[in-house]
């Protein structure tokens, strides 16, 4: 009695796409970002010759699992990158409310070998601007007690990034105060700190009452910008009652920011 004729339609018997294949491959190399969309692209176009091959071809389902690990690997790497962009910045930010804080302190307390070693080392105040602009910080505000970083932007080179940003000064005396500042962002040395270490180019604090205080002057060229610019309005007047109008808002309705 002859055997009974076998079934040539599964898997295990048809050629395996080649194209199949390589996508599952890619799909496992998931230390790049970018391998996980050449797996998914690869994955689609071995299922759909596999499909169109009616049977002939082999490889279904190394397709559909390269292209479920290239989405999934895809995910996690935008979710990874975007976290840690967050905290990337958000240390940058860190470090540039505390060199502020410290410059300014130690401006105001005469300390004038530490306020120079946090600018940089092109643009480095001379000791007549330092005294002059920590005498009148301690004689109208105190002592800074923190520093906010708000709306900053990235300027500068790839080669040479730059950080302007508006700072939002806490005082001892007077209330908050609104300012702007600029900062290069020297990188470190490989190996010590993936961060680079923001150095101050200028320093602004906004006082209409009794006049603004600036440490260092913005360059007129390219690489930076007027305090006003930051804000996006050319008009040192109409910045200043907006950076009011916000300072208000910002504040307990029975806080003077003046007191």
């Amino acid at each position: 009695m002859p055997d009974p004729p076998t079934n040539p339609s599964t898997d295990q018997r048809l050629p395996t796409s080649h194209l199949a294949i390589w996508a599952f491959v890619t799909s496992l190399l998931l230390c790049c970002p970018l391998t996980g969309l050449v797996s998914v692209f690869l994955g689609f176009l071995a299922h759909r010759r596999i499909v169109a091959a009616d049977g002939r071809l082999g490889g279904r389902r190394l397709a559909l699992a390269a292209i479920a690990i290239g989405t999934a690997g895809t995910v996690i790497w935008l979710f990874s990158w975007d976290a840690f962009g967050r905290w990337y910045l958000e240390s940058i930010e860190d470090r540039i409310e505390a060199t502020t804080r410290a410059v300014v302190n130690d401006a105001a307390s005469g300390d004038l070998t530490a306020a120079g070693l946090a600018f940089d080392g092109v643009i480095v105040p001379t000791p007549d601007a330092f005294t002059a602009f920590g005498t009148a910080v301690d004689a109208r505000y105190g002592s800074l007690l923190g520093v906010s970083v708000e709306s900053p932007r990235m300027t500068g080179t790839t080669m040479v990034p730059r950080m302007e940003t508006r700072l939002l000064f806490e005082f001892e005396r007077g209330g908050p105060r609104y300012g702007a500042a600029a900062y290069s962002l020297r990188a470190t040395m490989l190996g010590q700190d993936v961060l680079p270490r923001p150095r101050i180019l200028w320093i602004e604090i906004f006082d209409p009452t009794d006049g603004e205080l600036r440490l260092g002057e913005p360059p007129e060229v390219e690489g930076g910008v007027d305090p006003e610019a930051v804000e996006g309005d050319p008009d040192p007047e109409n910045l200043e009652a907006e950076l009011e109008t916000e300072l208000e808002a910002k504040l307990e309705p029975d806080q003077d920011p003046t007191r």
